[in-house]
């Protein structure tokens, strides 16, 4: 009996919240529905008025998000004002153009100084004349609208005839002294009527929900609100503001239905420090959801807020999946099978895009905005549930404002790395609440099946799963008691029998597969990247050194924590799996000498199992129920703490918009051989994947990423070098490979002019979207 009154006791107060959040007075309906309206139309004036871009011809750098081509460096007149010489045919390409506005206002001040006399000068629009001039030696202001191609992209171009002024050797246009692009005003209908309808299903899902009437006015204001601040610093996008809002609301709802109180962890998930019960002051635990909701409204726009970017090696796998598509195979260059990739499911994924007719440009973009708030999400789900909500948020703010995170998901790349993130901390969760139960244990080995498959990383993620289970024997030993192997045995039989099966029954046939289809134990990839020996794992340490500085360096030993306090218990505990997972891939990454990309992408796997230690250490050093001023310094800290990991995008942007950059001037180069050189022509490139995806043409990757020859070649200073930009051969590609053409931007593969002048000749090319490249054309 007494069982069963606290029972009735304790579902009292419950109902009694949920009756009062359902009999909300009509006024606080009407302030609700006022809000909801103030929030829309915030939103709607905000993007009608997206600010001006300005390249900012006065700067040392020319200021983004608009990329210029054929402009030369700043110089300045005997009066000291700036100006910039074009070559003859200079570019500016706004990505993403579309998202913002329907039209833009070009303004160009410039002159002409051609000592030939006037020449005539066109703007062109994607290949489009949009007019003809001829400058004059004073300068003119020229406006003229001009929209975005089709793909959504602005590719302006001003052409004209040069001249090569007395002890200047360049190639010389006309003169610039501004360069404007001006959003035109215009509604953004589908972006108001996305926040209306998100907003208001936000409201009635958490009355469904039994939330009380402040804590739906404060969701529905923070979401609308700082929605309205995103449409304010909305700027041109690779995707809409309306697709990016649509995502976010989605997110901020399934925050607002996540389970008001944590659940125990399970066995397997237990230890000495339970889960935190939400309560304390009224309304106390509705704080994290908030923060949860800031926290997926800066990782929904940080494509927006940083600059977005997407990886050449992203396309590398996008080759593979047009190949496939199109009848020839799971291959890079037809008829050869080299597996230059080590993401199969992300590229089974591409081709599926494909073969419906998508964008795989735009699909990356979608997901990784996708991917990043399920990380999130999942992040918090799991450290509340063994820990409590606040301690969730804890984690999850770990991983929101890791800009490693965002880098390789919500920001762009392209990249598998947010799948494999996912299917890896999904597996582990699985396993982690799994509590012995088979249908639990087959899903984690079904999803850590998909993980393998994702990145061959997922083998060992699995393997140490499979393993886990030791911990426990461990932990009996340390306690000094007699170890039951009977027990022990039949445990991991059990875990052997669901765990096991499952991830070979998913695993086992594709291995077999691609053993057959591409003859190797390993990926090629593997082969190119690695053979350094103790120089490589040097390297490795240095990128490990310089993630953990990114977690705050010393305050990773937070995680240590609960071992000082009582290692048998934390052994035996959810811990004693996820730091050994944690520690066991952070050794593969120093072993294999760590990764060239910044932003060190190959820890955005370990982040989340980090953040979830990092949030127990924190935990277990804090009361139970701190006081006021004690809560107060801890928020102050970790927003420092926040705000800090995001600032350091500031010291990556710069190489992230080269990068990019850099990209798109290789699909160019595709683009020209798609245009202009016959099916069987060959280019050899060392951005091995947009000018591949884009030309459709035999491509030599000088890299080894997909050429066999190349990755296992022998190289003495491997290890020193940049990760995966090691091993050449250039006589092999030269005198084997015989590519058609060479960009001039690689001749250094080759020794320069020197050594192409014999076999090559230098041409000039002009491309879709107006620049000039140098390439050398292999002689008859």
């Amino acid at each position: 009996m007494r069982r069963g009154r606290t029972l009735k006791q304790a579902r009292e107060p419950q109902s009694v919240g949920a009756g009062r959040a359902a009999r909300s007075t009509p006024l606080a309906s009407l302030a609700l529905l006022t809000l909801l309206l103030l929030c829309v139309g915030l939103v709607t004036v905000a993007r009608a008025r997206t600010p001006m871009i300005d390249l900012d011809i006065a700067a040392e750098r020319l200021a983004g998000p608009a990329f210029a081509d054929g402009i030369y460096a700043l110089e300045r007149g005997p009066d000291g004002q700036p100006y910039r010489w074009t070559s003859g045919s200079a570019v500016v390409q706004l990505r993403g153009a579309a998202s913002a506005a329907p039209v833009y206002l070009l303004t160009v001040r410039l002159r002409a100084e051609n000592t030939a006399g006037p020449q005539p000068l066109s703007f062109l629009s994607d290949g489009r004349t949009l007019a003809t001039t001829t400058p004059e030696p004073r300068f003119r202001t020229y406006r003229m609208l001009t929209p975005p191609a089709a793909d959504g992209e602005l590719r302006l171009n001003l052409r004209t005839k040069t001249f090569v002024a007395p002890g200047n050797p360049r190639a010389l246009g006309v003169v610039l002294s501004d360069l404007r692009l001006r959003p035109m005003p215009a509604a953004d209908w589908p972006g108001a009527a996305v926040v209306a309808g998100g907003l208001l299903a936000l409201w009635v899902t958490l009355r469904l929900h039994g939330a009380t009437t402040a804590q739906i006015i404060a969701a529905v204001a923070l979401s609308g609100l700082g929605l309205a601040v995103a449409a304010a610093l909305y700027r041109p996008a690779p995707l809409p503001f309306a697709t990016i809002a649509a995502m976010f609301l989605v997110a901020a709802l399934v925050i607002g239905v996540m389970p008001a109180h944590p659940q125990r962890a399970s066995a397997q998930g237990g230890g000495d420090h339970p889960p935190a019960r939400e309560g304390g002051r009224k309304g106390e635990h509705y704080l994290p959801r908030l923060g949860m909701i800031a926290l997926a409204l800066s990782v929904s726009f940080s494509g927006v807020i940083w600059p977005s970017w997407i990886s050449d090696d992203a396309f590398i796998s996008f080759r593979y999946a047009q190949n496939l598509v199109a009848g020839n195979g799971l291959v890079y260059n037809i008829g050869e099978r080299v597996e230059g990739y080590t993401n199969f499911l992300w590229t089974i994924i591409a081709a599926g895009v494909l073969a419906l007719g998508g964008d795989l440009v735009i699909w990356s973009y979608v997901g990784g905005v996708a991917l990043g708030l399920a990380i999130l999400l999942m992040t918090y789900a799991i450290a509340a549930r063994l820990r409590g909500p606040a301690w969730g948020f804890v984690a999850a703010l770990v991983v929101g404002t890791s800009q490693s995170l965002l880098l390789y998901t919500a920001r762009g790349a392209g990249l598998e790395t947010g799948l494999f993130t996912l299917l890896a901390l999904a597996g582990s969760a699985c396993y982690l609440f799994a509590d012995r139960r088979p249908a639990m244990l087959a899903t984690a080995g079904g999803i850590l099946a998909l993980a393998a498959m994702t990145r061959p990383e997922g083998v060992m993620v699995f393997g140490i799963t499979l393993l886990a289970d030791s911990r426990l024997i461990l932990a009996e030993w340390g306690r000094g008691r007699p170890v039951s192997w009977r027990v022990y045995l039949r445990s991991t039989l059990h875990n052997l029998q669901w765990l096991a099966s499952a991830f070979l029954l998913i695993f086992l046939p594709y291995y077999l597969w691609r053993l057959g289809y591409y003859g190797d134990l390993l990926p090629n990839t593997f082969y190119a990247k690695t053979g350094g020996g103790l120089r490589q794992v040097l390297r490795g340490l240095s990128y490990a050194g310089e993630f953990s500085l990114t977690l705050g360096g010393p305050l990773l030993l937070l995680i240590c924590v609960p071992w000082v306090r009582g290692w048998r218990v934390t052994l035996a505990s959810w811990r004693g799996y996820l730091l050994p997972l944690a520690l066991v891939y952070t050794a593969y990454i120093v072993a294999v000498g760590g990764d060239h990309f910044r932003g060190e992408r190959f820890f955005v796997p370990v982040l989340p199992w980090l953040a979830l230690l990092m949030a127990d250490g924190l935990a277990a050093l804090i009361p139970a129920r701190p006081g006021r001023v004690a809560t107060i310094t801890l928020a102050l800290l970790l927003a420092a703490g926040g705000t800090a990991a995001l600032a350091r995008s500031a010291l990556i942007d710069t190489t992230i918009s080269g990068v990019d950059e850099s990209v798109w001037i290789w699909r160019d180069i595709g683009w020209w051989m798609a245009d202009n050189t016959s099916p069987d022509a060959s280019l050899a490139a060392l951005g091995a994947g947009a000018v591949a995806y884009y030309s459709q043409h035999p491509v030599i990757d000088l890299l080894g990423l997909t050429e066999k020859h190349i990755a296992r070649i022998t190289v003495s200073t491997m290890g020193e070098g940049t990760a995966g930009h090691e091993k050449r051969d250039p006589a092999y590609v030269l005198h084997d490979r015989r590519p058609t053409y060479i960009p001039r931007i690689w001749d250094d593969y080759f020794g320069g002019a020197a050594g192409l002048r014999d076999s090559y000749t230098l041409i000039t090319i002009t491309t879709r979207s107006g620049r000039e490249l140098e390439m050398w054309q292999r002689l008859p």
